[in-house]
């Protein structure tokens, strides 16, 4: 924290701009030493928030034009004064630029070290610091949706209302221990469940959100699964919108798994072809329903086609149910070639027809019954691990003390349940929580951010 830093702030390729971000207590002095502004004012005499046009020179080499902004401590991102330079977005002009500044004294930037000083000089919590790099990930409407939720501040509110009434709960508790002869009213059996309960129920409406919001943040690892010549590999090509998959009428064709990342309306699909499923002479053939199988052991929705001038056979209900544990589309393709309707089903069934490009709102339609995709007004999502398993012992605490409360346990063994779940709630944003904690998070995101 007491060194001046810096990095590229832009993706490594060539494009319209690129920005080289510094930042600590030597951020203007550093930046005056190799910009030259057009007006000739020196960058350490600058108000915050503004800018100035001049060049980057290297001794007496103009090395391009560029728009310098200077950021005032504590009124920028880090929280430290920071300047950024945007030139021009050539790879080797921003690491010529990222060079000079390094032999002027600046040190190089470590993983989100940018974000790592905003929380270690309060200006985010560490779960809005984790939405960062949610919202540079989002390749959704929904997931950037909930990214912006958590930086916003929303989720960390969240948790310290609950964290809050835990306190309160556990003030009570520290009352009733200096004072034995007068029990609080809070402590009164009745009123001390009803709390709990409340705390429990809302920590486990918001783990329900960690897996549906993981599908739209990460993705749903999908397989096409059906007999041979059911058009899984039409169906992967539509959905693909190009040619991945080799589509003949020769059953079986598809030996090897064929994998696409796709984008359907609001879902991300990471689709796997795989061979048709049948008893099979041929040992490559027999490998490709193997590793079938393998894929659908790792999915989490598996897209059963069906050609619907077949039916739906006994074999196609025998799979089926095989893998009744995994969420399941029912594909009624080549509709185009048969009046036939699909059977009743469980299942939501889309119909459709692969090779014509038909049946995109149904399967929409269909992928909504499994992943509901979250209306307008709805509230913020867990976005990780980290979180999901702070608030998962934070839950496990508390009913571990509703357990202890009714199975007649000493108050005391109520309040270390108590303990437990707010030292975990207030993890979630960084409090009480160790070095190796804030370096692992901040780990996984990129240099210059």
């Amino acid at each position: 924290m007491s060194e001046t830093v810096a990095a590229i702030s832009t993706p490594n390729a060539s494009g319209g701009i690129g920005m080289i971000r510094i930042s600590g207590e030597d951020s203007l002095p550093l930046a005056e030493q190799i910009f030259h502004a057009a007006n000739g004012r020196k960058v350490t005499e600058m108000r915050g928030y503004t800018c100035a046009y001049g060049t980057i020179c290297d001794g007496e080499q103009t090395l391009d034009d560029v728009v310098l902004t200077v950021f005032r401590a504590p009124h920028s991102y880090t929280g430290e004064d920071v300047v950024e330079i945007t030139c021009h977005g050539g790879v080797y002009l921003c690491r010529r630029i990222l060079s000079l500044l390094y032999r002027v004294g600046a040190q190089p930037a470590g993983a989100g070290e940018f974000t790592k000083r905003a929380y270690l000089n309060g200006k985010l919590s560490l779960s809005q610091a984790e939405a960062v790099m949610d919202v540079i990930a989002a390749d959704g409407e929904i997931a950037l949706k909930q990214a912006n939720y958590a930086r916003s501040g929303r989720l960390s509110k969240r948790m310290r209302e609950c964290s809050e009434r835990i306190t309160e709960m556990l003030s009570a508790f520290a009352y009733w221990m200096d004072d034995a002869e007068e029990f609080p009213p809070e402590l009164q059996e009745d009123t001390l469940l009803s709390s709990l309960s409340g705390v429990c129920g809302d920590l486990q409406k918001l783990l329900d959100t960690y897996q549906n919001g993981k599908v739209f943040r990460e993705g749903i690892r999908t397989v096409l699964l059906g007999l041979p010549n059911a058009g899984k590999s039409s169906v992967m090509n539509w959905l693909a919108g190009t040619r991945r998959s080799i589509v003949t009428d020769i059953a079986g064709t598809t030996r090897d798994v064929v994998t696409e990342q796709v984008r359907f309306g609001e879902y991300t699909l990471l689709l796997a072809d795989t061979a048709g499923i049948r008893e099979a002479n041929n040992p490559i053939e027999t490998i490709g329903i193997e590793a079938a199988f393998d894929e659908v052991a790792e999915s989490d929705l598996i897209l059963y086609v069906v050609d619907a001038a077949v039916g739906l056979t006994a074999e196609d209900d025998a799979i089926l149910h095989r893998f009744a544990d995994k969420k399941r589309i029912l594909l009624w393709n080549k509709s185009d070639l048969t009046n036939t309707n699909p059977p009743q089903m469980e299942i939501p069934i889309a119909v459709c027809a692969a090779k014509e490009q038909v049946g995109e709102d149904a399967l929409c339609d269909a992928l909504k019954q499994g992943y509901p995709v979250p209306d307008s007004n709805s509230d913020m999502a867990i976005l990780n691990e980290r979180q999901r398993t702070l608030i998962e012992k934070a839950l496990t605490a508390l009913q571990g003390g509703i357990a202890d409360l009714l199975g007649n346990q000493p108050l005391d063994i109520v309040y270390h349940s108590l303990e437990v779940a707010a030292n975990a709630l207030y993890s979630l944003d960084g409090d009480n929580v160790s070095e190796d904690v804030v370096n692992g998070v901040f780990s996984k995101f990129c240099v210059g951010k």
